[in-house]
């Protein structure tokens, strides 16, 4: 189940409205580097945040430490170029597709298991369903970000 909604919101059809890659359907670099609120993200470094925190999660179905929330960058530079925002949307569908494997091949009696992380140095656990939950939760709230500086940037 948490893979169909995953894939719902990501890239299907959620009841909500358009999924992550419908907001970035049509989306180019020029689109993807303005900055039309000051002191806000981009798309594109939305874009590589979210596939950041895919990339985490599928880490931690694998065994490994969860970083730190506060110490770790997870909002990488944009790109200049065609090329880079190509292999931006590559890396993100990319994250996205080992997420999905790894969960499909997660042993699912450890849903309920724990694992540990922290935030701004304060320790905190957290059960393997609800991380998987807020991942696509996650996205889908960026979604919302993506499709309103849209209408800032067309």
């Amino acid at each position: 189940m948490i893979v169909e909604v995953l894939g719902q919101t990501f890239d299907g059809r959620a009841w909500h409205g358009p999924s992550f890659m419908d907001v970035l359907k049509g989306v180019d670099r020029m689109q993807a580097r303005k900055r039309p609120i000051e002191a806000r993200h981009t798309i594109w470094e939305i874009v590589n945040h979210c596939s950041y925190w895919m990339e985490t999660v599928t880490k931690a179905i694998h065994g490994k430490k969860m970083p730190d929330f506060i110490s770790t960058e997870n909002w990488s530079q944009m790109g200049e170029t065609d090329e880079d925002w190509a292999k931006t949307l590559e890396r993100l569908k990319a994250a996205y597709r080992e997420l999905v494997n790894s969960i499909k091949e997660f042993d699912k009696s450890l849903f309920t298991k724990e694992i540990r992380g922290s935030f701004n140095g304060q320790s905190y656990t957290i059960k393997y369903r609800k991380m998987l939950h807020g991942v696509s939760d996650h996205n889908t709230y960026h979604a919302g970000q993506i499709a309103f500086l849209r209408t800032k940037t067309a």
